[in-house]
């Protein structure tokens, strides 16, 4: 697992760390696993492709629709898994970030508890906003990254759109469904997007699930940079 070392007897406390290194493997494993289902997924869709000649007997097409029906339902879940796990990871290791940059006093126990929860929409839309680019020290002059204080304010603004998207898509599907709830932007940003995902539907976190998973697999390394200054 991709995790850095820290020193859980300097600024972090071992909550935090503990908390931090939970959720990373926690979403890892099920970012693993949506990917072989998708793959699963795309292997399948080809071989449904490759219809037998035209026969009597359709058994080829219905294994493979009733695997594909099952492979389906489990890409959703493990994504859902994903989202859920990335999104805490995410907006706890902003939290500690920021804290550090900040010189601000450990989190309590109780305040890491709450953030290892998935967030609603607005809230991670909240961390996404924070900026991270600028809190983070800039790289040794000699980085084989140019502009990067650059490309992460970028990307982390391309990301927070994308959850912003994530609410309106929201809205959309309760409207859709005839939903009581929610039917205002502040009411979906008050939403768990697990909750909002029905499976008969284009899934809400489309688009916007890989690049959760990467800036919440990056956060712990930015912590680090904000300890060590470089």
């Amino acid at each position: 697992m991709r995790f850095p070392q820290f020193d859980e007897r300097g600024t972090l406390t071992t909550t935090e760390v503990e908390a931090l290194r939970s959720l990373n493997a926690a979403f890892l494993a099920a970012r693993y696993e949506w990917q072989t289902a998708c793959t699963m997924w795309d292997r399948l869709r080809n071989a449904g492709e490759l219809r037998s000649a035209s026969t009597a007997f359709s058994f080829f097409e219905d294994a493979v629709d009733e695997i594909a029906n099952g492979v389906s339902a489990y890409e959703r879940r493990v994504a859902l898994t994903a989202w859920r796990y990335a999104a805490a990871a995410l907006v706890l290791g902003v939290t500690v970030l920021q804290r550090v940059a900040e010189a601000k006093p450990p989190l309590t126990a109780a305040a890491v508890d709450e953030l290892c929860q998935e967030p609603t929409l607005g809230r991670l839309h909240e961390a996404l906003s924070v900026p991270v680019a600028d809190l983070v020290p800039e790289r040794a002059h000699h980085s084989s990254i140019p502009n990067d204080r650059e490309d992460t304010a970028r990307r982390w603004a391309k990301m927070r759109d994308g959850v912003d998207d994530a609410m309106d898509l929201v809205l959309e599907l309760a409207a859709d469904e005839d939903a009581a709830h929610p039917r205002t932007k502040d009411e979906a940003a008050g939403c768990l997007l697990t909750q909002h995902c029905p499976p008969h539907t284009d899934p809400v976190y489309e688009g916007v699930l890989e690049p959760l998973l990467r800036l919440a697999e990056e956060v712990p390394f930015d912590i680090t940079r904000v300890i060590t200054k470089g």
